[in-house]
């Protein structure tokens, strides 16, 4: 997921320390994308121990980039920079800009994540040796510190992307991902899945680096437009979503944000589509969100409808892997509440 928002970076110092001592948390877990085998370590660079393989990936900033050698979309040489992680995130100079960044209200209503992470941190803060993985995150995730600030000491975290970002401690694409089967008793997709050119293949990747009885937490959207330019590919409807997960037993699912975001999203979309250029489309869309960004609060009176489930803004899904399991397609359609047939 790559996503632009303002930042303004540590020390660099203090920061490359940090990721330092957050990547030697969970090397003894990674593997190479390419063929699975087992990596080693020298210097700046891992190597995979398989004499059939060859591939090797460079620690960049303190960061593994663990791009595999035939990736299609990305290439190792994305990541090479001249200069701190941070160069890759939009900064505002002037104070007016930054003012008005703060000052734009969002489109969206999203309460649920906040209860549901609060809820997962809950179940974990009884366990011992927990590893949780979070797939796109860069940045914080809404309502993520709801999680974070229940976990237990020595939780290992790890926190990837395809881009540099203030959370960034390990690079790869999530169709490869890189870590040993059974690695993880938590892995986070939140506002991912849209983003990847086979989100199935993503799915079954989680499926494997979780533990027995490991938990998966997905955000994914519906109703949204394109929001990620040319990483920009799948929406979901709930059963859409629900079969996604077919291997995961439901713990729980449904809106985490509805109707009235989805209204929202799609007056401020109308609105910008008169631009012509993409200076027009920023001012049209900040004065997009300042016009329509109320609508939102329909939210609150909307989303406990079923019907609301077809044409919400998003969605959200709690899995628990569960070897052997899979939902069947009859079982699958019977899970329809709404009302269109």
């Amino acid at each position: 997921m790559i996503l632009l928002i303002d930042y303004f970076a540590p020390d660099p110092v203090f920061f490359k320390t940090i990721l330092l001592m957050k990547f030697d948390t969970f090397e003894h877990l990674l593997i190479c994308p390419q063929c699975e085998a087992n990596l080693g370590r020298k210097e700046d660079r891992f190597y995979c121990l398989s004499s059939d393989c060859g591939c090797s990936y460079p620690i960049v900033f303190n960061i593994p980039v663990l791009i595999s050698c035939n990736n299609s979309v990305f290439k190792q040489s994305d990541f090479f920079t001249q200069a701190p992680p941070d160069i890759f995130f939009k900064q505002y100079r002037s104070p007016v800009l930054r003012f008005l960044k703060k000052m734009k209200p969002d489109v969206t209503l999203n309460y649920t994540s906040k209860k549901n992470y609060a809820a997962i941190g809950n179940e974990l803060a009884k366990k011992e040796n927990v590893s949780i993985l979070i797939v796109g995150g860069s940045i914080d995730g809404n309502g993520i510190q709801e999680l974070k600030k229940r976990l237990p000491d020595n939780t290992i975290l790890v926190e990837s992307d395809v881009a540099h970002g203030p959370n960034t401690n390990i690079i790869f694409d999530s169709h490869k991902i890189p870590f040993c089967e059974n690695s993880f008793d938590l892995v986070i997709v939140q506002a991912v899945l849209e983003h990847v050119l086979d989100p199935f293949a993503c799915v079954a990747e989680i499926n494997r680096v979780l533990k027995e009885g490991g938990l998966v937490y997905a955000e994914t959207p519906f109703m949204q437009q394109v929001h990620g330019g040319q990483y920009d590919f799948h929406r979901f409807t709930f059963l859409g979503h629900r079969r996604l997960f077919m291997h995961f037993k439901e713990e729980s699912s449904g809106v985490v944000a509805g109707p009235g975001s989805s209204l929202a999203w799609s007056l401020r979309y109308f609105i910008t589509s008169f631009a012509r250029t993409k200076k027009i489309d920023q001012v049209l869309s900040y004065l997009a969100h300042l016009l329509v960004f109320w609508v939102k609060y329909f939210d609150l009176i909307l989303n406990s409808n079923n019907s609301a489930l077809d044409s919400a803004c998003g969605y959200y899904f709690i899995g628990k892997k569960e070897n052997g399991y899979t939902l069947s397609d009859p079982e699958l359609l019977k899970l329809y509440k709404g009302f269109r047939y």
